[in-house]
């Protein structure tokens, strides 16, 4: 599945990108290859609770309701 950077707009397989674990111990994007944009695991653990990440998968289209959206963000890639 691609990866899109948000702050320089790098889209590119999620093999790519360096990858961290979270404090759950999920997998999360940590670096951009392109660019500085970094996520920290604390940051990457709170990603279902913050509209702006640093990084998100590319999807045609996402949950319209709200918990949806909320499950949605928890599976994102920043």
């Amino acid at each position: 599945m691609n990866v899109k950077c948000n702050k320089c707009g790098h889209t590119a397989d999620e093999s790519e990108f360096p990858k961290g674990r979270d404090f759950f111990q999920h997998l999360y994007i940590a670096a951009c290859p392109k660019c500085d944009n970094r996520q920290s695991p604390g940051g990457a653990s709170m990603r279902m609770f913050e509209d702006v990440r640093p990084f998100e998968y590319v999807r045609e289209s996402g949950p319209e309701d709200v918990l949806g959206k909320t499950l949605h963000r928890a599976g994102e890639a920043s």
